[in-house]
């Protein structure tokens, strides 16, 4: 009997082990890869990530009360039709507990797409570029930053450096950046 609880024991491990995998994917391992990730909203609902595509697309971080735009970045993909549009839709807006800082967060579609984290301290908002935080290998061809899980304390996020290199060689390295000074953000590198 004791084999027969291990062998479930580790099976319940294993499926668990398997979901968070597949909730943290960018994109998901399963399922429709362009749901959109996180949460627009703000932690406190008073601001909130919009996809607008009147002319080209783009993401604007908007007062829910004002309307009044507090920042804006122009999509991976631009242009105003339909499967650009779809990607756009599929970002991960993934706030701190505080709402202090937000990572927005392209869908990583073979290293296309940006991640953008902002700071926000009242109605300043900061942009900061992840990769002059965690810059790409040398022997690097291309890759990006993405979101992989997320937050895993109130001030540190965790991330996962996508590289296909000059080689052809794929690899993926992961970090922490802990905005516990947002000023000057601390990254490691991280299991």
């Amino acid at each position: 009997m004791g084999i027969l609880k291990c062998l479930l024991f580790g099976a319940g491990l294993l499926m668990c082990w398997m979901g968070y995998v597949a909730i943290a994917q960018n994109p998901p391992l399963a399922g429709d890869p362009y749901v959109p990730r996180g949460k627009p909203t703000s932690p406190d609902g008073t601001l909130e990530w919009k996809v607008d595509s009147a002319a080209r697309i783009r993401y604007r971080l908007i007062n829910v009360q004002t309307g009044k735009e507090l920042a804006s970045v122009n999509a991976y993909y631009p242009e105003a039709n339909s499967s650009d549009l779809q990607y756009a839709k599929a970002i991960g807006v993934f706030w701190n507990e505080e709402g202090t800082v937000v990572a927005l967060d392209e869908l990583n579609r073979r290293r296309a797409g940006n991640l953008y984290f902002f700071i926000l301290r009242g109605r300043m908002v900061t942009e900061i570029r992840p990769e002059k935080l965690i810059p790409l290998p040398a022997d690097a061809d291309e890759g990006r930053l993405v979101v992989d899980p997320g937050w895993t304390s109130p001030t540190t996020i965790r991330v996962r450096q996508a590289v296909k290199t000059k080689k052809g060689d794929f690899s993926s390295k992961y970090f922490s950046i802990d905005f516990m000074n947002p000023d000057a953000p601390k990254v490691q590198q991280a299991g």
